[in-house]
């Protein structure tokens, strides 16, 4: 069609000609400024996403941190709470502990593709391993650690661990699989080659969640009844310090090069700052009401808080020490766990 009309405006007048090729230009740049656009589209939608659980409106909202606000809102029954992503970043995966299983949300059609059941207690933590072929689910009342089979979605194992296992994280080699046990005071060590607990330490009261630094070395581990953090060196499970924070610290997330530690403070409506070289409380940072899972953005420097009753994300800049962003989410928001894509 174009080469035909280019032949017809040969038999038009100089005045038409011009009027005519303008016109081809003005498509031309249409054409030009629409793809640029889309193309502007997708690379927006490609930024990192949070998947924050609202466990009391039932549903997850998708938060496109690029724009700082929510883009979309997914359904979920069941309760949802705890939250981690495969691997690749195809697939969310949700704990329900009211449905006892966990959800899979297509992170590409923002919608879940299946439920499982898991356990017969109520599930929380929720972990998948950097292989993308299991996916670990704590069951708070049976005290156990099931293994799911990523290709089937089958259960595969149950590890017995101590009372009401909460919190886990799995070593970057993707060795150990760490879990918080928040009743038995304690933090058990699994091999995941044999799925044997390998060993269990005493920490603080009632711990609950728990990050590992980007080596693995470091174990940090949030006490919600001690309000303190207790820091594990990995090799054994070896106490290396205790750092008094504010009341009921309940999730933590390494920033700015492992350098800094952030604690989510339940009933201080706060965020403690732990300086890693020094283990002290270095600021304390007001965010929402009853704040609880926090994870850290890829750029290493901003800091999300899911606030529980102030239904919103708090964003922390990890050098200001600020709160630079809130954006309002659902109803009840936890996200306990990894629910930031890479």
């Amino acid at each position: 069609m174009f080469k035909y009309s280019i032949q017809m405006s040969c038999s038009l007048n100089t005045s038409e000609l011009q009027q005519f090729w303008d016109s081809i230009k003005c498509s031309l740049w249409r054409n030009v400024l629409g793809i640029i656009l889309v193309a502007y589209g997708f690379a927006c939608y490609a930024q990192p996403m949070a998947y924050i659980t609202n466990q009391l409106s039932h549903d997850v909202s998708v938060i496109d941190t690029a724009m700082g606000k929510v883009v979309t809102t997914i359904p979920v029954p069941g309760g949802p709470a705890g939250v981690t992503l495969a691997a690749d970043g195809s697939r969310v995966y949700v704990s329900t502990p009211e449905a006892k299983g966990f959800a899979v949300i297509d992170t590409k059609q923002h919608k879940v593709t299946n439920q499982v059941k898991a356990g017969d207690g109520g599930l929380l933590g929720i972990v998948a391993d950097q292989a993308g072929k299991r996916i670990y689910v704590a069951d708070w009342y049976e005290n156990t650690i099931s293994v799911i089979n990523v290709a089937d979605l089958k259960v595969v194992a149950t590890i017995m661990v101590g009372k009401s296992p909460s919190g886990m994280a799995i070593s970057p080699d993707n060795r150990w699989l760490y879990v918080a046990n928040r009743l038995s005071n304690s933090v058990s060590q699994i091999d995941l080659n044999t799925l044997e607990v390998r060993n269990t330490t005493n920490v603080g009261q009632h711990p609950f969640g728990l990050t590992l630094d980007r080596n693995g070395q470091r174990i940090y581990v949030a006490n919600v009844e001690s309000d303190d953090v207790t820091v594990l060196e990995n090799a054994h499970l070896k106490r290396v310090g205790s750092v008094k924070v504010k009341t009921l610290p309940y999730a933590t997330a390494l920033a700015l090069d492992d350098s800094r530690l952030f604690v989510t403070n339940q009933d201080d409506g706060s965020v403690s700052v732990i300086d890693t070289a020094t283990l002290t409380e270095i600021a304390v940072i007001e965010v929402g009401e009853k704040p609880e899972g926090i994870n850290t953005h890829p750029d290493d420097r901003h800091v999300y808080v899911a606030n529980w009753f102030s239904n919103s994300v708090s964003v922390i800049d990890a050098k200001t020490l600020k709160v630079v962003d809130t954006i309002e989410t659902g109803n009840g928001s936890r996200a306990f766990g990894q629910f930031i894509s890479r």
